[in-house]
């Protein structure tokens, strides 16, 4: 049985460190790892756990920029990882400056596009 690739657009992978705030039940905060991008959502590993629905407020740390991103995602889904250690979450982007986006699109894409070339 396939499962069905529901995402508009393609994902990156990379590694960036980020803040986060939970504005719902959980009233969870603290660091997260971002661990994929698109232009629509964010795949992140949290300490703790999320609800599906709750608003999270992100700040991003781009390496070599001082300046961090600010964003705001809804979490679409929520599972802990294999080992029970950390909970694995994608948000749906809600709210990011559309400068910010564009910073953090040059940033994911150049670490994309090194690696394609390092494959020829």
């Amino acid at each position: 049985m396939s499962i069905k690739e529901r995402r508009k657009f393609m994902r990156f992978v990379t590694i960036l460190q980020a803040e986060y705030w939970a504005k719902g039940p959980s009233m969870e905060k603290g660091q997260a790892q971002v661990r994929d991008f698109s232009r629509e959502g964010i795949g992140v590993l949290l300490p703790n756990s999320v609800e599906q629905g709750e608003h999270v407020d992100l700040t991003l740390k781009v390496p070599g920029d001082n300046v961090p991103i600010f964003a705001t995602g809804e979490v679409a889904w929520a599972r802990a990882t294999q080992d029970q250690a950390q909970v694995g979450a994608g948000l749906r982007l809600l709210s990011i400056k559309p400068l910010d986006l564009a910073r953090l699109l040059d940033f994911v894409y150049s670490r994309w596009l090194g690696g394609v070339r390092e494959s020829f």
